[in-house]
């Protein structure tokens, strides 16, 4: 049980003057001294505040006091949620699913956020890049803004940029039995690609980065004028 009936009681305050200074009802604070309703983690501090003592006075707690209340236990079992904060990423430019024509440059001062837990799981080199074309649909759909993160390293299935003969296209990649690659849009209509390792030297094959995220039409980058 809490104590905040009996600290309120020593301070000389009342339920209402108490209940309006956190912001609840008074019935709804009553509630809290009786313990019919645990104190919520967020409102927790507030008494405390105000009481001008600390949360483990109010929930009873002591230095030889190992047991931990039930009071403790609902507070960390449903914790406050807080927003994930942002940062702002570059969109870079527009890539196109396929070989039939190249994608549009965009301004490098275009930015887009993204939770910065991308950045701590992909790394700070991360772009946007915008897609163009049907060959990678249903996962990747014309208009979607494609995090991407440079490099030539990938694993078999991974959807990568590659460049061929100079010009750049989004594909699911695996390494062919003889040595070459294979490379495959995961719409059926469009064929696979298969490149030995003959034609990864005469064509100038180069992976230059993975697709490791898709987000929707929503987001989107504002082209570069044109003069």
């Amino acid at each position: 049980m809490n104590r905040i009936k009996e600290i309120r009681k020593n301070k000389g305050y009342s339920q209402k003057e108490v209940a309006e200074a956190v912001g609840v009802t008074q019935s709804q604070y009553s509630r809290y001294e009786s313990g019919a309703t645990n104190i919520p983690g967020d409102m927790l501090p507030k008494i405390a505040k105000y009481f001008n003592v600390t949360t483990d006075e109010i929930l009873g707690l002591s230095e030889n006091n190992n047991e931990v209340p039930s009071q403790i236990k609902t507070i960390e079992t449903h914790p406050v949620l807080v927003p994930e904060a942002e940062v702002m990423i570059p969109v870079v430019g527009s890539l196109r699913c396929g070989f039939d024509t190249a994608g549009m440059p965009y301004d490098y001062n275009d930015q887009k956020p993204v939770p910065r837990s991308y950045i701590l799981k992909w790394g700070k080199s991360i772009v946007f890049n915008e897609a163009i074309g049907n060959s990678m649909l249903p996962t990747i759909r014309p208009r979607d803004l494609m995090v991407c993160v440079p490099g030539d390293g990938w694993e078999d299935g991974d959807i990568v940029i590659i460049d061929v003969n100079d010009t750049d296209t989004v594909k699911r990649i695996y390494r062919a039995q003889d040595g070459g690659i294979d490379l495959v849009p995961d719409n059926e209509k469009y064929k696979e690609m298969h490149y030995t390792p003959k034609d990864l030297e005469e064509f100038q094959i180069h992976i230059l980065g993975r697709v490791v995220k898709v987000i929707g039409p929503d987001l989107q980058p504002k082209p570069r004028r044109r003069k």
